[in-house]
This record gives C-alpha cells, structure tokens and sequence, in this order.
C-alpha cells in the first residue's frame, strides 16, 4: 500500500506544481486575457493528441519500444502530423474562433513538445526502467511552467501575496504584471512556457540515450534487414502497419478520455464568453491535476488486478479514502479562492468548482471500475462506457452552446431556458456523464466469482 501511495503522491505534487502556476497566472491577469490562453491551449492539446496517434502507448508495449530507432519513428511521425494539422487549424479554424495567432502558434509549439515529444520521451525512459529520469521529467515539465509564470508577472505576484498575507499596500504599479519583451502578461508566459519545454524536450532526448542498448537494436535491424532487401530497409523509417493498427487502439481511448476529462473549455469556449470560459480552465487545471492521483492507482493497480481480487478492497479504500476529502475540501475552499484568491474577478467559480468536485468523486469510483474491468480484459465493455461518457460530455456541451446562440446571446452571455439557468445546466452535463459510466461499468461488473473464474479463464488462455 505504501509503494502505491508514494508513486502517486510524487506524481500528483509534480502535477500540482503547474497546476499552482497556472492559478498564479489566473490571479495576475484579467479572466478575458486567460480565457483566450486556455481556449488556444486546449484547441492546441487535442491536436497533439491526434498526432501523437498513440504512438507513446504503443512504445510500451512492443519489442523495440526502449530502441532510438523506435523513438526517431515515432516522434518523426507524431511532430510532422502536428505541423501539418497546427497549420491547418491556424489557417482555418483559429480565424473563426476570434483567437490570437501569437498565441495560438506558442501554445501549438508548447503542446508539439510536451504532448508528442515528452509523451514519447517518457514512454521510452519507462521501457528502459529509468523510473527517476521519468520523474525528473515530470518536475523539469513543471517548473518550465513555473518559470514562465514568473517571466510573465513574477515581481507584481510577489507584492499581491505581500498584501494578501500581510495586509500591506503597494501602488498599482508593483501590483500589476508587466511582462517581458515588451510583450503583454499572457503572450509572454506563452512564449517562454513554448521555448522552455522544447528545451526539456531535448534534455529528456540526450536523457535517454542508451548506447549499448541501441547498438543491440542497431545489429537486430540489419540482420532483420538481410532478409526483406533494401526496400523492407526503407520501410523501418516509419513505424510497421501492426504498430500503427495498435496506435489507433491508443488513440481512440485517448480521445474518449480527453472527450469527458478536457474538453470543458472548448465546450464552453463554444457557449460561452471569453470570462466565464476562464472560469471553467481554473476549475478544470485544479481538478485535472488531482486526477493524476486515480490515474496513477490505475496503473499501479492493475497489473495487480490481472492475477486476482485479493487487492481490490486495498484499491477502493486508497481511492476512496483519498477522493472524498480531496472532493470534500475543494468544496469547502471553493469561496475562498474564488473571493480572495482571485479577488472575485472569475465570474461564477464557486458554482463551477463545487459542481467539478462532484466529477471529481464520482470519477474516482469509474477509475476503479474501469481498472477491474481491464483487468479482466472487458475492454470493449470499458470502452463502450467511456464512449457514451463522450458522447454525453460533447452533445450536451454542443447542445447548450446552440441553445445559447439561438436565444439571442452571440456575445457568450448566460441566457436560459424555461426559467433554468443554461451555464447551471451546463455544468451538469459532466456529472450526468459521470454517474451514467458509473453505473454501466458497475452493471458490467463480474461478480467476485465470476471474476475469479474470469481470471483463471483468461490464464487458461494465456497458458
């Protein structure tokens, strides 16, 4: 139990690192200003994860998944891909979306690095078992994130929390970011975030070189290559049609996932106005970080899982007895952050992160159920539930966002409907999703026996 809470917490304190930058950045500027930020981001994140293809999930699973050879392919393909769709958004898309080109081109940058080439980086530190480098990865992405917030409005936060602890005042002029440049806030830290996390991209590069280990790929490679002549040579510049079948297995379950666990801001982004959508990516980034902590018990737990039930009651009070204080508390804080914090600014947080802490619990207890179901190799059912999870988070969200169109609001204002309030409504649509996968994965449950037998089943196969 211990080594499964301190895997965890690491990843969940590096994770909170950037989490806590962000609302740093929120507090300094304006909720219009972050709102466009998070919009673009969010927009440029979906792009890595189309391009990336699953193609770090597929590194830890195949034979030469720790090789250079392996990474080069992969990264090849995944960082041509995202060029080639980051242009065709910025062209497009971002145009009609009222977006920054600046901003959308660092924050396209940003997510080139850190959602397709760092993914990859660390799945190949994971296959070679450099469990440290991936930690320090996981820091070094972090601070870049830090870093930049303090590029952007480092010396005005330092006298907003003098006054906020000590009750000081200093002009507007120390209060107020300035940037760097001789750029604005929010360009500045888009920039210096994009630069810094390229720089840790090649740093993760040279981290995970093995010489000897790509030496023994290098020679298994031209003994294979013998055999098929120059044109089977030719073809290893790219990853094998298996390994690409494989990917779009990966990919398909990592867009369901961004669908129910992401997507909140360009749904609201689509509903509704620039602040209100600064509201959503505050509350999303505090909750997203915490999900690192379910995420990985997943990982953790299931390998476990696989050889029987004897850890699953272990599983859900670690879930549990996390989940409902942490859900509990933000709740609790909720007002404070969103009145003192940030000075009121964000219209409607507490409504947003009370209703976020709710998905918050009721995920941890869909964790569990899909972790089970993994484990038994119930995959379709999984994916049937994390499905119709997406399918309610985007039609719902596409839905409110017409709805507000057509009463008149063009500017992004709330309206409503028959007297109910349609951002409220919104902001019930992820928990609905939540508790409808909720009770599909536990109808899909095995009982304890069908489930050992399910396991002996599945080692009868295996054998």
């Amino acid at each position: 139990m211990s080594e499964a809470l301190i895997f965890s917490l690491f990843n969940l304190m590096a994770r909170g690192l950037s989490s806590a930058a962000g609302l740093l950045l929120a507090r300094a500027v304006a909720p219009e200003a972050f709102g466009e930020y998070a919009l673009a981001l969010n927009y440029a994140v979906l792009l890595g994860v189309l391009a990336r293809m699953g193609g770090n999930e597929v590194l830890l699973v195949t034979r030469d998944g720790a090789s250079a050879s392996a990474l080069r392919r992969w990264m090849g393909v995944g960082i041509s891909l995202y060029a080639l769709l980051a242009i065709g958004f910025a062209v497009g898309i971002a145009p009609l979306l009222g977006l920054s080109a600046f901003i959308f081109a660092f924050c396209a940058l940003r997510a080139a690095a850190e959602q397709v080439g760092l993914q990859m980086i660390n799945s190949r530190l994971q296959r070679q078992e450099r469990l440290g480098r991936v930690n320090l990865m996981t820091v070094l992405i972090s601070l870049a994130v830090a870093i930049a917030v303090a590029c952007a409005a480092g010396p005005a936060l330092y006298h907003q929390g003098v006054e906020l602890v000590t009750g000081a005042e200093f002009s507007a002029d120390l209060t107020t970011p300035a940037g760097m440049f001789g750029l604005a806030p929010v360009p500045t830290f888009v920039m210096v975030s994009a630069i810094a996390l390229v720089i840790v991209m090649a740093l993760g590069m040279w981290l995970s070189r093995d010489a000897l280990a790509d030496a023994r790929a290098e020679a298994d490679a031209a003994a294979g290559d013998e055999g098929v002549g120059q044109e089977g040579a030719g073809q290893r510049r790219l990853p094998s049609k298996a390994d690409f079948a494989r990917g779009r297995g990966f990919l398909y379950n990592n867009l369901m996932s961004f669908a129910y666990l992401q997507a909140w801001v360009i749904l609201a982004g689509l509903a509704f106005a620039p602040a209100q959508v600064a509201s959503v990516s505050v509350v999303t980034s505090i909750v997203f970080a915490l999900y690192v902590f379910p995420t990985s018990l997943y990982r953790y737990y299931l390998p476990k899982l696989t050889h029987g039930d004897a850890r699953l009651k272990e599983y859900l009070v670690i879930a549990s007895g996390f989940a409902l204080p942490v859900a509990g508390g933000l709740a609790l804080i909720a007002p404070w952050l969103a009145e003192h914090f940030l000075s009121g600014a964000y219209p409607r947080l507490t409504l947003t992160l009370r209703a976020f802490a709710l998905v918050y619990l009721v995920h941890a207890f869909v964790t569990c159920a899909f972790t089970r179901l993994a484990a038994l190799r119930l995959n379709g059912k999984r994916l049937l539930c994390q499905s119709t999870g997406a399918t309610l988070v985007v039609g719902g969200g596409l839905a409110i966002a017409a709805l507000n169109h057509s009463l008149g609001n063009a500017s992004g204002d709330t309206g409503s409907l028959l007297g109910v309030d349609l951002y409220s409504l919104f902001l019930c649509v992820p928990v609905a999703a939540e508790v409808v996968m909720l009770a599909m994965a536990i109808l899909f449950q095995p009982s304890l026996s069908r489930g050992g037998k399910a396991h002996e089943d599945n080692a009868a196969a295996s054998a």
